[in-house]
């Protein structure tokens, strides 16, 4: 009978705290509601005092010349307040045509792409939101099929997730669309945290479908890039859901395209200040914006890879104090990788992506001005399944978009 007793105070226990927890929910939904202000609740997944820890380790690594040793990872570029409004600011730099031409001509292609599969409810779960007007985009055609929709922005940087609900706040439902909004503070590039966020998509939304997306170029920046949509298309999709992946491209893979691929970015001063914001947050380091080298170079048969690098070009050997108090020996000569991208012979990155299990069920494609004769950069959008959805190849016409005067 002790047991018995025991567990009836359990479960009255339990129920008692959820009902709690559902009061508390229901008058934080009044609030945001009810107010003008700019609320939205967060859900914060990590621990920041290791992640500065992890990013003081990255700085600890040996010497290179060659900016292959010492690096701040893909995340911690954009962590804090000032790199994520330096690189708001480089998103509409006149001199930084990448992200600058992506934007603008995202629209385009996701209703190209959009048009063949409107029919699908999904919910919406974007890995890297960025400045928030492709997601901006992607919701106002998603909405009108599913209303009861979820979004889900996901980021390691809070003051990313914060400016990137900027544009999302001015469409024209968002009112009514603010309890449905829930923004995730979480380094998706972590094993163990996409099963923290896969679960919590499974208690959130169920089994209905859900899209999500990884814009802007975001897998380009990762060191094991193709392995990484790999993981996270083995935790999150199931046959039901969708992966949507934006990528630069580049018509040929060549020493000449590697070059003008590095001049794009080198050309922005406004690039070059967000590049070098994290040290300036994280290090005492006196910072010389002319020791900052963009270099290109051809990852065979694959991508042009372009990594931008701060290499200590005075005749000292520099310490460098971290946030953790500890000291990095920075001798003349080294370097600090502040950041790796790429641009994809689309081909090539379609097999490695077969290879991990992903098929292209729809892509529009964007090419920009020439840079000789044939040779051209662009953007990709590509919606992946995964091979237990049953789908093969699906080709789709190409949207090719010219610049005005080209």
């Amino acid at each position: 009978m002790g047991d018995r007793s025991d567990l009836a105070r359990g479960m009255a226990q339990m129920d008692q705290q959820a009902r709690e927890q559902l009061k508390l929910l229901r008058r934080l939904e009044k609030v945001i509601s009810e107010t003008e202000f700019s609320w939205s609740l967060c859900l914060v997944g990590e621990d920041q005092s290791r992640k500065l820890n992890e990013l003081a380790a990255e700085l600890q690594r040996p010497f290179s010349a060659t900016g292959d040793e010492k690096r701040i990872v893909s995340g911690y570029s954009y962590w804090g307040i000032e790199p994520a409004v330096n690189w708001q600011r480089a998103c509409t730099d006149p001199n930084y045509p990448v992200m600058r031409d992506g934007i603008e001509t995202f629209s385009r292609r996701w209703r190209s792409l959009h048009s063949r599969h409107s029919d699908r409810p999904y919910h919406y779960i974007s890995l890297g939101p960025g400045t928030g007007e492709k997601d901006a985009v992607v919701l106002a055609d998603l909405q009108r099929a599913n209303p009861e929709m979820y979004y889900v922005p996901v980021d390691m940087s809070a003051e990313m997730l914060r400016l990137g609900l900027r544009p999302i706040k001015s469409l024209p439902f968002f009112r009514q669309f603010r309890n449905q909004l829930l923004p995730v503070q979480l380094d998706f590039s972590v094993e163990e945290n996409v099963a923290e966020l896969n679960e919590l998509r499974g208690r959130l939304i169920g089994d209905e479908p859900v899209l999500f997306s990884l814009l802007g170029n975001t897998m380009a920046n990762f060191d094991e890039d193709v392995e990484l949509v790999e993981r996270l298309s083995k935790q999150l999709l199931r046959p039901q859901d969708r992966l949507l992946v934006e990528v630069a491209t580049a018509s040929h893979l060549d020493d000449r395209m590697a070059q003008q691929a590095a001049r794009e970015y080198e050309t922005s001063w406004v690039f070059r200040e967000f590049v070098i914001s994290a040290l300036r947050q994280n290090t005492d380091l006196s910072v010389n914006m002319n020791y900052v080298r963009f270099e290109g170079v051809v990852e065979e048969g694959r991508s042009l890879v372009i990594k931008v690098i701060y290499c200590n070009q005075s005749a000292e050997d520099l310490k460098i104090v971290l946030p953790n108090r500890s000291e990095v020996h920075f001798p003349s000569g080294d370097t600090i990788r502040l950041l790796i991208t790429r641009k994809y012979q689309l081909k090539a990155l379609a097999g490695a992506l077969a290879k991990a299990g992903l098929f292209v069920e729809s892509e529009a494609f964007t090419q920009f001005q020439a840079y000789e004769r044939a040779r051209r950069f662009g953007m990709d959008l590509m919606l992946l399944s995964s091979s237990e959805a049953g789908n093969g190849h699906d080709t789709a016409a190409r949207d090719v978009f010219r610049r005005p005067g080209t």
